[in-house]
């Protein structure tokens, strides 16, 4: 017999990607968790997750179609008993890419606790694999991410246009320039946004060219790349722009154009298939869509 407790252990190993982790959220011990994948594993006669040494657990094919009705099930759940006297509100599990985070999440969450106040939006942060992987997986309802590395199979809906910028010290010799090609920004020592996938799709522009930047530093932060070309430890190009040209360190930088204006990228919402999305999920994409069309 399976219980709704085991299901929801599961569910949250499955967006943890870690039995321990499930516990510390759940505020339950980790070997309740993984005692609770085991007896499901055992009553389904199947693997829900790969146990990968160090690196935590990662759903089977199985899992995820499991997952899918798993959090189907308990969404049914909070549904029936959110017309009792203790209401559970509806859960919004909404992803997005850590770069483009700061710069328009805050927006989407002011926008849908607007439009749908009923609504707990659960924010999971990851980087472009992982996040490929959640939606794949089933683990978010929603996620908002540059359209790189996303399945096939994922539908998703454009919400803006991006184009690179070249970063600069502002006593850099390029930035006394109304715009910088992508070869004269390969000729100075580069600091790279250095995240599974969007590495290579910041080299990508500069491979096509047979250009090759020194690479001298690397970070997974956005701002920890503006704040050290701020600095003078090199350049770097983006695409995420916050809307002012100052880093955490009170310090300017400089951003102006690329010159070789073939390279845009596009901002969307993406999600499993719309017969997949629930009420909740339709509502919130509704929402996030008409805050980027007055955006």
């Amino acid at each position: 017999m399976i219980s709704l407790s085991q299901l929801r252990y599961f569910v949250a190993a499955a967006r943890a990607g870690s039995a321990t982790r499930a516990a510390q959220v759940l505020h339950v011990s980790q070997p309740s968790v993984s005692a609770a994948i085991r007896e499901l594993e055992a009553e389904f006669g199947k693997p829900l997750f790969e146990r990968r040494q160090a690196r935590g657990l990662g759903l089977t094919a199985f899992g995820a179609s499991k997952l899918a009705e798993a959090r189907d099930i308990l969404n049914r759940l909070d549904h029936l008993t959110s017309n009792t006297e203790a209401e559970s509100a509806p859960v919004l599990l909404l992803g997005y890419f850590s770069t483009v985070g700061p710069t328009c999440v805050p927006g989407i969450l002011a926008r849908l606790a607007h439009d749908l106040p009923d609504v707990h939006v659960d924010l999971c942060e990851y980087d472009l694999e992982a996040l490929s992987k959640s939606l794949k997986n089933g683990i978010v309802d929603l996620a908002v991410s540059y359209d790189i590395g996303l399945p096939n199979e994922v539908a998703r809906n454009v919400l803006a246009e991006f184009s690179p910028h070249a970063v600069l010290p502002p006593d850099h010799p390029l930035a006394r320039q109304r715009e910088v090609s992508l070869f004269e920004l390969a000729q100075h020592p580069f600091i790279l946004v250095d995240l599974p996938l969007s590495r290579d799709f910041l080299m990508v522009p500069f491979w096509q060219q047979g250009l090759a930047p020194t690479i001298v530093l690397r970070t997974g932060s956005v701002e920890m790349v503006r704040g050290m070309v701020a600095n003078g430890l090199g350049v770097s190009m983006l695409f995420t722009r916050p809307r002012h040209d100052l880093t955490h360190d009170g310090r300017p930088v400089v951003c102006l154009p690329i010159s070789d204006g073939n390279i845009r990228q596009r901002l969307v919402v993406a999600y499993a298939a719309p017969d997949l999305l629930t009420v909740t999920g339709k509502a919130a994409l509704a929402s996030i869509r008409d805050y980027f069309s007055e955006f």
